[in-house]
């Protein structure tokens, strides 16, 4: 009796009287399927069930006037439930049918067709399973993955995993073991350099052997950094890491006690230096954690997007050092604004993210308002100057709907760039909302261009003033809208940025881009292709090995790429920016900055990086066309440049006006439509003396 119940289908029903809805429930029954059901006689009545436990169907007369059909739709997806809803009607209607489907109904039966009621509804409650299960797997996948790096990084023995020769990850007994500080130094060095010269071929043997299922332990002497060898057993096994097939090295060793080291390790980690909040690996963690409990127990939470909506503004007022003090201030007077029980993290270079748990959203929304108000009619100062701030609130849900928690995050980030353009403080991401939900969000638009080849890449020329008898373009990334027109970077790169899926498509673009550059140089072409970056593959370990990887297979050298970072990103990560700047000197890549100029004492961050070329921003063309005096920033700026031995292009030519003074101050490249617009093909003919005459 007990095993019956609990495999019971829970069911609302949404009908004209409780006993005209009867004759469907015997016909479920009938069909061997357990019922219990709950008949819906207000909106309100809805609400308060669907918070008090979990429901798998709902079934709902279309016609029925004792509940608004469609209120009862959006209550169930704004309540964020996942509940299949099975329409019922009279006879057969296909505008009807086609009206409920749209609406968020899953099936539309005819009230008659018992045969089609019963298979609708096994059909939703197997799928309504599959989708739970799903999910419980998705946790407890992330769960392991996460104790696992945990063992990983906590264990005493020397592990890491290795990928085409290229360390992917080390845990710190393998850093300690040869000599390395941290794993982005590491990253850049060859597996090859860290054994004896007499043992090469010893490990390029068992790299070889001991892959995929295959294990083996071999003995090796081990080169130290400091030029110092030691003997040791290495085993190795066939793995994969972060979802990259590779080889796992497991070298044992027993003096290693760094508890003390791990703990302030760990306090630092989780604390952003500037603001003192906890920073965005912390709340990344955290979050997802909270989706888990969402999951596990059939709840809810909220996470708000807090972004400062003029901060560019702010940066061009304030300098870096000055943006830092703003911040610093901003997170202080916020703290005395921020919900309780909550978890309040920086999440990017000008937003926060808060975490809590399940609150009145008006509430919510008036709170937000007044820390709106308090934030505005603050002075912020930094030297002597008053800086506005303005900061905007996006809300959203994290429910069962959602795949995991940065989704919800990805829709708070939505909620808030709806907001900025209409001058709005406070929005909520209303998921009973179809707009929220169609092909004309950003969110959908991008989702669906990454799983259907919804992107295209445009090549720009980029031409030489000095001479240099190569050819280079630059390889600009286009989303296809659902019109045929092209939607361009700035629209999407952001939200890409915010669901974490620029990795995605970074290789996305650089597959596709080699692709294309592989033929036309087999055509005898010398060409170069620039491909821009997002921050995620400048912190990815296993990017450059996939370059590698991918280079070797179409045959192309790694000087026919050069990878472009802006200088914001450069900035903000730089460590990692370093340990890339590195890894791509072993690949004999170029490396490139872009949108240079606007960031003070940038240059700085050439005494970092390898840099072969920097693109000044196109502001400072921007400004020429409408102030003959703004020539004087422009060549100070290209004088500093070459002084770091770095091949300056400058951007947005659209006219032959300015290129003698470009000349003049020793420009090595221009691009723009004066050169050529971007195309489909790289057909640009460099062997023209166009842009000679021009000059």
């Amino acid at each position: 009796m007990s095993e019956n119940k609990a495999n019971a289908l829970r069911l609302l029903v949404v009908h004209d009287t409780q006993s005209e809805a009867e004759p469907l429930l015997s016909s479920i029954r009938n069909a061997g399927q357990a019922v219990r059901s709950h008949f819906i006689a207000s909106i309100d009545e809805l609400t308060r069930v669907l918070g008090e436990q979990s429901w798998d169907l709902m079934l709902a007369k279309l016609s029925t006037g004792t509940v608004d059909v469609s209120e009862a739709v959006a209550g169930v997806q704004r309540a964020g439930k996942d509940v299949p809803i099975v329409g019922l009607i009279d006879t057969f209607n296909s505008e009807v049918v086609a009206s409920a489907l749209g609406m968020g109904v899953t099936d539309v039966v005819v009230e008659g067709d018992e045969q089609h009621l019963v298979a609708a509804v096994k059909r939703e409650h197997a799928a309504l399973a599959t989708r739970r299960e799903l999910r419980e797997l998705r946790v407890n996948l992330r769960e392991t993955e996460k104790r696992c790096q945990l063992l990983l990084d906590s264990s005493v023995d020397a592990i890491a995993y290795v990928h085409e020769g290229m360390h992917i990850y080390a845990n710190q007994a393998y850093r300690e073991m040869f000599g390395y500080d941290d794993l982005e130094e590491l990253q850049c060095t060859p597996i090859m350099d860290l054994v004896a010269k007499d043992n090469l071929d010893k490990l390029k043997s068992s790299l070889k052997t001991y892959r995929d299922d295959q294990s083996g332990e071999v003995e090796m002497v081990g080169q130290h950094s400091n030029g110092g060898t030691f003997d040791m057993r290495v085993t190795f096994s066939g793995a994969s890491y972060e979802g990259e097939a590779c080889t796992q090295l497991v070298i044992r060793r027993g003096d290693a006690d760094n508890a003390e080291l791990q703990q302030k390790i760990q306090e630092i980690s989780v604390q952003d230096l500037v603001t003192g909040l906890y920073n965005r690996k912390y709340f990344s963690e955290t979050i997802e954690a909270a989706y888990q409990q969402v999951v596990q127990n059939n709840t809810t939470q909220l996470v708000l997007h807090v972004g400062i909506a003029n901060f560019q503004d702010i940066k061009a007022k304030a300098g870096i050092a000055g943006t830092d003090v703003v911040l610093k201030e901003l997170a202080d007077l916020y703290r005395e604004w921020q919900p309780e029980n909550s978890v309040l993290a920086r999440y990017g270079d000008d937003s926060f993210a808060v975490l809590m748990q399940e609150g009145d959203i008006e509430q919510i929304e008036k709170d937000a308002l007044a820390a709106r108000k308090a934030i505005t009619e603050h002075l912020f100062e930094v030297d002597g100057k008053t800086i506005p701030v303005d900061v905007v609130f996006g809300l959203a849900h994290i429910d069962e709907r959602c795949n995991n928690g940065h989704e919800a995050l990805a829709h708070a980030y939505e909620a808030f760039t709806q907001a900025v353009p209409k001058n709005e403080g406070f929005r909520y991401y209303d998921k009973s909302d179809m707009a929220n939900l169609s092909d004309d969000s950003m969110v959908a638009k991008v989702q669906h261009a990454l799983e259907n080849d919804g992107f295209r890449i445009l090549f720009q020329p980029i031409i030489s003033l000095r001479g240099d008898n190569q050819e280079h373009y630059d390889a600009l990334l286009r989303m296809v809208d659902k019109d045929g027109s092209d939607v361009l970077p700035e629209e999407f790169l952001p939200m890409v940025e915010a669901r974490e899926l620029g990795a995605t498509l970074d290789r996305w673009v650089v597959l596709n881009t080699i692709k294309i550059l592989a033929e036309h140089r087999r055509r005898g072409h010398n060409t170069q292709v620039f491909i821009h970056l997002t921050p995620s593959s400048i912190q990815d370990p296993t990017f450059l090995p996939w370059v590698n990887s991918a280079l070797k297979a179409v045959k192309l050298p790694g000087d026919a790429i050069c990878f472009q970072i802006t200088e914001e990103h450069a900035q903000s990560h730089l460590k990692a920016a370093k340990a890339f700047s590195k890894g791509l000197s072993l690949l004999k890549c170029h490396l490139a900055l872009t949108h240079f100029g606007l960031v003070e004492s940038g240059l700085s961050v050439t005494r970092h990086l390898e840099i072969d070329y920097i693109r000044v921003d196109g502001s400072f063309i921007d400004a020429l066309a409408k102030d003959d005096k703004a020539m004087q920033p422009l060549e100070d700026l290209i004088r500093d440049i070459h002084k770091q031995e770095v091949n300056a292009i400058v951007p947005q030519i659209e006219s032959a006006e300015i290129l003698a003074s470009l000349w003049e101050l020793g420009v090595n490249y221009i691009q723009g439509y004066y050169v050529q617009a971007p195309q489909a093909q790289m057909n640009y003919n460099f062997d023209s003396d166009g842009e000679e005459e021009a000059v």
